[in-house]
């Protein structure tokens, strides 16, 4: 079984969120460097100002989604974030990149046996990283209050964000994900809600248990939702969990 692998479902499932998604909101663009292309969206907050600072949220979405028609990454994106009551309540900037078919967020190159990732991040992780740093200085984008989150493959990544740029992120939300635990002792001080099914067929549980551990052992107060009698899809109920949000803005970088 293929660590990177988002079951079928989450096709079917998630073009059922797209379908509701505001898809012509979002400002459609490919970031190009000499070397290599990102297909991203980005949705701007809510009646826009210029002249206000606003938090950014980076989704990551799963490895079904990957490809360069940057559309379909847009599934699975919050509704709470992305719906009209949601952005009248939590203004906000959202990046969502698209990771190329032939690329993952993030890689495990010894999985099982080891859960140690690669030195470099890859490809399309470089790019988002680069492109939200563009972000950063281009936009009034509030530099204490930059989120990241995502599903599986994107869980995993935003783990592995966390990592490279630990100073960096405010918060986190990683979602039925897998991890580098020997990264704990970088990352522990950073405010994150982890979530899994207990049932999860794709990435087991224990993967999730054993980053939580890792960071508690560091002194670190992560919070963590496991679902009982939940499979992979377990985002569907993590986004919708009470308080999600209004935990996730509330947290600021020191």
């Amino acid at each position: 079984m293929k660590l990177y692998l988002t079951l079928v479902i989450t096709l079917i499932l998630g073009s059922q969120f797209i379908k509701a998604q505001e898809t012509s909101a979002y400002t459609r663009a490919i970031y190009v460097t000499s070397k290599d292309s990102l297909p991203y969206r980005l949705l701007y907050p809510l009646n826009y100002n210029k002249h206000k600072k606003y938090p950014i949220v980076v989704f990551l979405h799963g490895s079904g989604q990957r490809g360069n028609d940057n559309e379909a990454q847009l599934i699975g994106v919050p509704k709470r974030l992305t719906d009209s009551a949601g952005r009248a309540k939590y203004p906000c900037f959202i990046l969502v990149p698209q990771c190329s078919k032939k690329d993952v967020w993030v890689k495990f190159p010894n999985f099982p046996a080891s859960l140690e990732t690669t030195r470099l991040a890859t490809p399309s992780a470089g790019l988002t990283l680069t492109k939200l740093d563009l972000l950063i200085k281009n936009l009034p984008i509030d530099r204490k209050r930059i989120y990241v989150t995502g599903y599986s493959m994107g869980g995993e990544g935003a783990f592995d964000f966390l990592s490279r740029r630990p100073n960096l992120f405010a918060a986190a939300i990683p979602i039925c994900s897998v991890s580098d635990t020997a990264k704990a002792g970088l990352i522990y001080k950073v405010p994150i809600w982890a979530f899994h099914g207990d049932q999860d067929e794709v990435n087991h549980v224990k993967y999730s248990r054993l980053m939580i551990t890792a960071l508690e052992n560091h002194k670190g107060k992560p919070k963590y939702t496991e679902y009982r009698g939940v499979k992979h899809n377990s985002w569907t109920k993590a986004y919708e969990e009470p308080g999600l949000f209004d935990w996730l803005f509330s947290q600021k970088r020191r």
